[in-house]
């Protein structure tokens, strides 16, 4: 892939289970920053990318399947951001598996606090079936897909884990039980003024 040439400002790698709020704490802070900071969503870009194969591989609780597509639209949206004036990048959902890890480094993307960091939004198993059945409380079939999504995602996310200490990146885990405590945290962490 070709780098593109570096911007000031941080990437922000926010991850965790489907469920654990990552969204809601992210655009939360946002709406309350005073700072120019931008979200992107992996998910969505994922989503957009796909065919109607891919969306029902990824409904049955997969990984989109296809890392080229997804890691160069999320640069070229990064790149983008940075160019706008956005001084701080939150991408959303990413990275799921290790291999996003070591390409973060590549592109330059991670690796100092200067950087930016990894931010682990995380809620206990049980937590997040309640939040799933919520979310999906009139489909039945999408909540036990959604359980299955998270049963699956546990393991590539313990992969990440030891990826993120194995490279010795800036890498902070936030306990969300309650949102605005969330929010601080995620706050404090990234030092974004409220």
């Amino acid at each position: 892939m070709n780098k593109l040439k570096p911007l000031s400002g941080r990437c922000i790698w926010v991850f965790g289970l489907p469920c654990s709020g990552k969204s809601t704490v992210i655009q939360a802070l946002i709406d309350s920053s005073r700072e120019i900071v931008a979200r992107i969503s992996s998910g969505d870009i994922a989503r957009r990318l796909s065919t109607e194969v891919e969306t029902k591989h990824m409904e049955a609780g997969n990984l989109f399947p296809y890392e080229e597509p997804l890691r160069k639209e999320l640069l070229e949206t990064i790149y983008k951001r940075r160019a706008s004036g956005s001084e701080i990048v939150f991408i959303d959902g990413c990275p799921r598996q290790s291999s996003q890890v070591k390409w973060t480094a590549d592109e330059g993307l991670a690796g100092t606090i200067a950087d930016g960091c990894f931010i682990k939004i995380h809620a206990e198993y049980t937590v997040l079936v309640e939040r799933a059945k919520h979310r999906m409380r009139d489909d039945q079939d999408k909540f036990e897909a959604l359980v299955k999504k998270i049963e699956t995602q546990q393991r590539l996310l313990g992969e990440v884990d030891k990826t993120l200490v194995s490279y010795g990146f800036p890498y902070y885990t936030i306990e969300n039980y309650d949102i605005s405590f969330a929010v601080k945290q995620l706050a404090k962490f990234v030092g974004l003024k409220k």
